[in-house]
């Protein structure tokens, strides 16, 4: 069936839709340069000296992977499938549009699957790492630190992926200061819904795109939810990370700590209280959702025919949610290279930088990484981040690094046990192990 009527003894069981999506993501896969014409396996061979690996480039692979895609996309929006929204419940009284914008890019990910209308599919067991995702916000947790590790943490590189408010990437902005990111600067009544008003963080956290606020937790950010979901609430604010110091959130040993000073809020439902210990409001992780159905088609179709007005048509449904001008727009009137998004090799760029914002700490971007050949210059970098066991802001905000990660070109393959080579002399290693 293309979807299931008896969610509460089926929900989870495999549909036309989402057989129709995996499709299209098997065959963006292999159309991929890890799989299509790669270099790096010229000698790959089988025991019979065949190559196992396409050395030529194949187009038609992405026409293969596009026509899918588009397939998997009419055949959900068919059945009701459609991009998120947030529609505010009746505790929920006034609320700003910036705080709307982050609650409909943040419930596309935490709401339950079967209120969702995006998720195509989601793993069947409830995520169950929401307190690894979740800082410190009361007295009650600080005390209760031991049942509750809050130690999943993301690097200041992932928090510098996300784009400007105006949609471009921080270092093409020509009206962000991206030179001067990592200085002082106090939350103002403008930003009041993002940054606490008054509490000094960096110029790096203002004037950033929807995603960046919905999706990471960091010194001083305003915290929706935990129990409080009145933004004009005198008597119960809405809380902030204080990750410094004395603050509920900073370091209480060397153990239970956020070593980079960044959480990945994006994987904690706003409902989800962490206080006398961690009371979750349970979903389940989306494993295809549609905005990034979406972005696979414009990635694939941009691969055939390069930039068209049906690539921009889909990156934009994905912008406009998270409040961003459509790519066209945003390049020619903000970016120092206005005419990124005209050439094929621009907008493969564009498409790939959207893809690993729209689905970050989903547990797709390591994939779509390999597929691209780009992990390698992801995971060789330094992972840094704060300095977090300093308490003044000055100090606090120098990047420190955590450790150096190791990738090679072997690595995008994993080894086969040797004991598999003995059993099967058909079977060979794969390359450079």
């Amino acid at each position: 069936p293309a979807t299931i009527s008896n969610q509460t003894l089926e929900l989870g069981r495999v549909t036309s839709l989402i057989a129709l999506a995996v499709k299209a993501e098997v065959l963006a896969t292999s159309a991929s340069p890890l799989f299509n014409g790669n270099p790096d396996y010229v000698s790959f061979k089988d025991k019979d000296g065949v190559s196992l690996f396409p050395q030529r480039v194949d187009p038609q692979k992405w026409v293969k992977a596009a026509d899918a895609a588009k397939a998997a996309i009419l055949a959900a929006e068919s059945n009701g499938v459609r991009l998120y929204t947030f529609a505010p419940p009746a505790n929920i009284g006034v609320l700003s549009d910036s705080l709307k914008k982050q609650l409909d890019v943040h419930n596309a990910v935490t709401e339950k699957w079967e209120l969702n209308p995006e998720v195509i599919w989601a793993s069947n067991p409830a995520f169950s790492y929401q307190g690894f995702a979740t800082p410190r916000l009361t007295a009650n947790a600080a005390v209760n630190a031991f049942s509750n590790p809050s130690t999943f943490s993301a690097p200041i590189a992932t928090q510098e992926l996300f784009y400007t408010v105006n949609g471009v990437p921080i270092n093409e902005d020509k009206t962000w200061d991206y030179a001067g990111r990592n200085t002082i600067k106090a939350g103002d009544n403008a930003s009041r819904y993002y940054i606490k008003e008054g509490y000094e963080t960096i110029k790096g956290h203002f004037a950033r795109e929807t995603r960046f606020y919905a999706d990471l937790a960091f010194d001083g950010g305003i915290w929706f939810g935990n129990g409080r979901v009145d933004q004009n609430s005198a008597q119960f604010p809405l809380y902030h990370v204080a990750a410094r110091g004395s603050g509920l959130a900073a370091p209480s040993d060397n153990i239970r700590l956020n070593i980079t000073g960044y959480w990945p809020k994006k994987l904690v439902s706003y409902v989800s209280v962490y206080d006398d210990g961690f009371q979750p409001s349970p979903y389940r992780l989306p494993i295809i959702r549609l905005a990034g159905l979406y972005l696979l088609y414009a990635e694939a179709l941009n691969e055939v025919n390069g930039p068209t007005s049906e690539v921009f048509n889909y990156m934009d449904k994905v912008r406009q949610r998270a409040g961003l001008p459509g790519v066209q727009a945003a390049w020619t009137n903000f970016s120092r290279n206005p005419n990124k998004f005209g050439s094929k090799d621009g907008l493969r760029q564009i498409i790939h930088q959207e893809r690993r914002i729209e689905l970050c700490f989903e547990g797709q971007s390591g994939w779509d990484l390999r597929r691209w050949k780009e992990l390698q210059s992801v995971l060789t970098v330094p992972l840094q981040g704060w300095s977090i066991n300093n308490a003044e802001a000055i100090n606090y905000y120098r990047p420190s690094t955590q450790f150096i990660p190791v990738f090679g070109i072997k690595d995008y393959l994993w080894p086969i046990k040797s004991n598999d080579l003995v059993i099967n002399p058909n079977l060979v290693q794969n390359p450079f192990w």
